[in-house]
């Protein structure tokens, strides 16, 4: 019996089917899913997440009006940055400590979360103004409420893009510099002032290195070369007229 490829090949998936049901679990072959169990080690606590426990752990010592103000500061904590948490953390204690002392009240709850509000918004104010030099608060409330409905804050006037440092331009020469690469250093030397120091040292006289030695190591010039220095001096003095 002769068979042609389409039997063979049909033969062949059949038998690579069979072999398939083998490996799979009972359950599957019932027309069930089959659960695999899997135990995955407890997670360990980094170094970064141990170090903010402890420093959590040192507020908990708190008492009296100091331990209610942290509670209210940990409650807006959420809408700042983790890397400025902390700051903002003392800065609302202080401004309510500062507000108890001059009224000489105890601020409830709710006069506390009115202040930690305001922070709040002092702080985003802040940011945009060093970042993006946008202060909102010179503008009535009407208007801020209408450029954060409509999102006007790009088209603001007051707005000023951030530039890089490490942004590339193109001089004059075809150079491609950046803008780092302008910035003035004290303790960069002066290239051509330097070549033409070199250069008039290597054609000055003998006499004149002599006397420039004396100086710079801190020896009492002679009357000789005093006079000499100050024939020099003339010499190379310029007119103004």
């Amino acid at each position: 019996m002769v068979l042609t490829i389409s039997q063979i090949q049909t033969t062949v998936l059949k038998r690579r089917v069979e072999r398939l049901k083998q490996t799979l679990p009972a359950a599957m072959l019932a027309g069930g899913k089959a659960h695999q169990v899997t135990t995955r080690p407890a997670r360990r606590k980094r170094p970064d997440r141990e170090a903010r426990d402890r420093i959590e752990a040192t507020y908990d010592g708190l008492d009296g009006d100091w331990r209610d103000w942290l509670a209210v500061s940990r409650r807006y904590e959420r809408k700042i940055p983790k890397q400025d948490r902390h700051d903002f953390r003392h800065t609302l204690l202080l401004r309510l400590a500062t507000m108890r002392n001059r009224t000489g009240k105890v601020l409830d709850v709710r006069q506390a979360n009115r202040v930690a509000s305001y922070a709040v918004a002092d702080y985003y104010y802040t940011e945009s103004k060093l970042h993006r030099s946008l202060d909102c608060r010179n503008c009535p409330t009407t208007k801020r409420q209408y450029c954060a409905s409509h999102n006007l804050y790009a088209e603001c006037p007051k707005i000023r893009d951030v530039i890089s440092l490490d942004k590339e331009y193109t001089d004059s020469t075809g150079n491609t510099i950046t803008l780092a690469d302008m910035i003035a250093d004290d303790t960069a030397i002066d290239l051509d002032a330097w070549l033409d120091a070199h250069t008039w040292l290597a054609g000055c006289p003998v006499r004149t290195a002599e006397v420039a030695y004396k100086i710079l190591a801190g020896q009492k010039l002679s009357q000789a070369d005093r006079s000499y220095l100050s024939r020099l001096r003339k010499k190379e003095q310029k007119p103004l007229f």
